[in-house]
C-alpha cells in the first residue's frame, strides 16, 4: 500500500530579490508555512518506509531552523550580500519563495530519500494564499527521483 506521509513547519524569513525590479527588492520579510511530503510503501508495521515520524519531524523542523528562521536570506551576487549582518545567511539566487521550495525540497530528498519512496514534495506558503511546490518522483526501473517541477 501506498501512503503519504507529512511534516509541516513555519518560519519567519527576511529577503531581498535583488534581480527582481520593483518592490520585492526592498528587504521584506514573510510568515512562511513549510509542507514536506513523502509517499511510499508502508511497511507490515505500518511504518512508511520503516521511517520513523518523529526522527523525520526533528531533522525537518531543525534544517528549517538552523538555515531559514529568523534569516535574512540574500542572493549570494547582492551588493548586499557582503555586509556583516546578523542572521545573514547568503543563498545561490534570488531567494524567492519558489527557490526556497526547491532547496528545501532538495534538502529533504537528501536527507530522507531512499529506494522505494515514490514522491517528495515541498510546499512553501509565503502568504495565506500564495505558494510554490517543487516535487521529486521516482523514475521507473531506476532507485532515483527526478524534479518534476
Amino acid at each position: 500500500m501506498i501512503q503519504t506521509l507529512k511534516v509541516r513547519h513555519n518560519m519567519e524569513v527576511a529577503h531581498r530579490l535583488f534581480e527582481m525590479e520593483g518592490k520585492c527588492q526592498q528587504i521584506h520579510g514573510h510568515s512562511m508555512w513549510v509542507v514536506a511530503e513523502f509517499e511510499g510503501h508502508v511497511n507490515r508495521h505500518g511504518v512508511l518506509l520503516g521511517m520513523d515520524f518523529a526522527e523525520i519531524k526533528s531533522q525537518f523542523r531543525t534544517a528549517l531552523d538552523t538555515e531559514y528562521d529568523h534569516h535574512l536570506l540574500l542572493n549570494e551576487d547582492d551588493t548586499l550580500s557582503s555586509l556583516t549582518l546578523p542572521g545573514l545567511h547568503t543563498v545561490p539566487g534570488d531567494p524567492t519563495t519558489e527557490n526556497i521550495a526547491r532547496w528545501i525540497g532538495e534538502w529533504c530528498q537528501q536527507a530522507f530519500g531512499r529506494q522505494g519512496l515514490h514522491r517528495v514534495r515541498v510546499e512553501v506558503w509565503e502568504t495565506q494564499t500564495n505558494s510554490a511546490t517543487w516535487e521529486a518522483r521516482h523514475v521507473e526501473g531506476t532507485s532515483a527521483l527526478r524534479t518534476v517541477s
